[in-house]
């Protein structure tokens, strides 16, 4: 995996994709989309304003569950 980008609020599954990209030695960039209206540009660039997002070159793993079955 190349360095993702993590798109993160402050909810727990944010949280929970944090800690297993931490676990795992994942580099990523991590972008809060509770500040700045991002919450709306993720809506218009991925169809979705639900966090966390992993973008990883160009594929997109949208929700916790998903981002740990990319991970495994």
């Amino acid at each position: 995996m190349e360095e993702a980008t993590l798109f993160v609020d402050d909810g727990e599954e944010s949280k929970a994709a944090e800690a297993e990209l931490a676990k795992r030695g994942i580099r990523y960039r991590r972008v809060d989309i509770s500040v700045n209206g991002l919450r709306g540009w993720l809506l218009f660039e991925y169809g979705t304003a639900k966090a966390p997002i992993l973008v990883d070159g160009n594929s997109v793993f949208i929700g916790l569950e998903e981002i740990k079955k990319v991970l495994r």
